[in-house]
């Protein structure tokens, strides 16, 4: 019997591509793993082994909120529990923190006209954004993007700068100083199931943006609530979550010296929401509320003692 030459030939060559093809996945496989087992489970290992060297002392009074909060929490608003680790992981100031000297401040009796934003800085998300575009300032200066957090921060390259790079707002406030920085998050982060990774988070936050404008005096702006009707059937976006974060951003500010601003008490309602007159969402202020927000804000100056 005749051998067909062509076609074990062709089987050949199948063959040959399935061994190559095999070879080629297996080691991308084993390269993969090497890499996710060295930059995630090893620094893990070595993590947890500090941490271990290192006990965390956690107060009697936070471990009383703690379970006040368990006890207390209403089905929205409520945040999960996990082992709290107190560790900046997400992102680092290029520069060494130096601890301020605490600075103490009163509130101004004055109402500010538009100049006093002239050296202003205005640092958040997309409600910074819609306060940008629709008050009537005209020498606003903001960092601000849809979906930026007290995480995303660090990450999101979102300002342009005059050699035409774009970079981020932690490395924009290391090439410009401001006199004074508002800043305000939280909106985007009601979805977050821990409350002290947003608590460290602002925390690092602040103590960094401290660090690169330490002459800046620096107002940190509470969450504006949300409207009533999307409150009561938005499992993330309600204003149990709001009041909630809210508390811990005050706390923060206590912890740090710096001016806590409750924005959100001239843009609610009696009952504590946000109009629903005031918003095409419920999240986001409308031209007319931003007005009444910024003159929140020219009323509410603080000076140093």
């Amino acid at each position: 019997m005749s051998l067909d030459y062509k076609r074990n030939y062709k089987i050949m060559l199948r063959r040959r591509k399935i061994i190559m093809i095999s070879v080629i996945v297996t080691v991308f496989v084993c390269a993969s793993f090497a890499v996710l087992y060295f930059r995630y489970w090893a620094g893990e290992d070595q993590q947890t082994q500090q941490d271990t060297e290192q006990p965390i002392e956690i107060s009697s009074e936070t471990t009383s909120e703690m379970k006040q909060t368990e006890a207390t929490g209403a089905k929205k608003g409520k945040a999960l529990t996990r082992q709290p680790i107190y560790l900046y992981t997400i992102g680092t100031a290029r520069v060494e923190f130096q601890q301020s000297t605490e600075r103490t401040y009163r509130l101004s009796e004055e109402t500010v006209s538009d100049s006093y934003f002239d050296d202003a800085l205005f640092i958040g998300d997309s409600r910074t954004e819609g306060f940008m575009l629709y008050t009537s300032l005209s020498n606003l200066h903001a960092y601000c993007s849809k979906g930026l957090s007290v995480s995303r921060i660090y990450t999101d390259t979102i300002v342009p700068m005059e050699d035409g790079r774009t970079v981020t707002v932690m490395e924009a406030l290391q090439e410009q100083s401001y006199a004074k920085i508002y800043i305000m998050f939280g909106v985007n982060e009601l979805g977050w199931p821990y409350d002290d990774l947003f608590r460290e988070q602002y925390s690092k936050l602040i103590k960094d943006i401290k660090t690169l404008q330490p002459d800046a005096l620096i107002y940190v702006q509470n969450i504006i609530p949300i409207a009533a009707s999307r409150s009561a059937t938005d499992p993330i976006y309600n204003n149990e979550n709001v009041n909630r974060f809210n508390g811990i951003i005050q706390e923060i500010c206590q912890e740090q010296a710096v001016i806590y601003l409750d924005v959100g008490s001239a843009l609610s309602d009696e009952n504590g929401a946000l109009p629903e007159d005031a918003s095409p969402d419920g999240v986001h202020c409308n031209r007319e509320y931003c007005e009444v927000w910024l003159d929140y804000l020219r009323n509410h100056t603080y000076v140093l003692e």
